[in-house]
């Protein structure tokens, strides 16, 4: 058993020059091999594979590479890297920006915010064009999802404003509730994508390399959205925890999307895809459903908890 575990870190966790070249040289293959060569000639099959292996490198080594990534930066050892950081201490935003983790949590939550207003807009705007079902789903979704980050952000900045008292912390667990609350109603409008994925035959679409670029930012979302929760789990702040959770979410959908990207690219057999998509979306919206329930449970009992301590006093 050691010997095979060996065996499986060296393949897992190869030396950082032969991930680079198996990305460099997998991506193109494969994109070459969609392009310019059938897909029953043997080097598609050796394209597909090694570039299979490639984003199962990236994705699996990801967190050590943006630990080293962050030593690196956090180091002297580059001087314009070095000199760039002492130039962001000098104000205020840009140091707390790299000193304070909630900090960066909450611009964070601006930024989605913003992109997921314009995502929003856009699609419903297309919806309307074209009076297109699919791109109304997609629009509402990216609704719900800005307003959820919405109160969030709002509660962030009242809480803010708040002396760290028990009824901060009773606004922070009823900030959190809400954001589960909300979620369930997100959850009906990814089950209405789902449905209409599955039922329509509709989904992503991507060109070329684009659905490759697409693979590894929807791995490096699901991944990071994972360390996130277990980071923010441990500083005990309910608002941004639930952030987190959102971002989880998100995280789910767009590895589902990638999902169907992946079938109209490649294909696979319509009850093959109707069958594989049936049964992750089910899990996506179930695991986002859990996620709501888990947030509402969660501060409910710690709403309780507060009430109990603070009578006790």
């Amino acid at each position: 058993m050691k010997r095979l575990k060996k065996i499986i870190d060296k393949i897992l966790f190869p030396p950082a020059r032969i991930i680079i070249l198996c990305a460099l040289t997998g991506f193109p293959a494969v994109f070459l091999s969609l392009t310019f060569i059938d897909s029953k000639n043997p080097v598609s099959y050796i394209s597909y594979v090694l570039s299979a292996y490639a984003l199962t490198v990236l994705c699996v080594n990801f967190p050590r590479a943006k630990r080293r990534c962050k030593e690196l930066v956090r180091s002297d050892r580059i001087k314009a890297l070095a000199s760039f950081r002492k130039l962001m201490k000098r104000y205020r935003y840009t140091s707390m920006y790299l000193e304070s983790r909630e900090f960066r949590a909450k611009t964070s939550l601006y930024i989605g915010l913003a992109i997921n207003i314009l995502y929003a807009v856009f699609k419903c705007a297309t919806g309307a064009v074209f009076r297109s079902a699919w791109l109304w789903a997609i629009g509402v979704y990216y609704v719900m999802l800005s307003a959820i980050r919405f109160v969030l952000l709002r509660n962030v900045r009242i809480t803010d404003k708040k002396e760290q008292t028990v009824q901060r912390r009773i606004h922070e667990y009823k900030s959190a509730r809400l954001c589960g609350v909300m979620m369930l109603a997100l959850n009906i409008a990814m089950t209405g994508m789902t449905v209409q994925m599955i039922w329509r035959n509709r989904g992503y679409e991507y060109e070329g390399y684009v659905i490759y670029i697409s693979a590894i930012y929807a791995f490096y979302c699901l991944i990071n959205a994972i360390v996130n929760v277990v980071k923010f789990a441990k500083i005990n702040n309910p608002i941004l925890s639930a952030a987190k959770l959102l971002s989880l979410a998100g995280a789910l959908m767009s590895m589902f999307a990638l999902q169907t990207a992946m079938f109209s690219s490649f294909g696979g057999g319509e009850s093959y895809r109707r069958l594989m998509n049936t049964v992750t979306g089910g899990i996506v919206c179930a695991s986002v459903l859990g996620i709501a329930v888990f947030i509402i449970a969660v501060s409910n009992k710690k709403l309780k908890e507060t009430d109990i301590n603070a009578l006790q006093k």
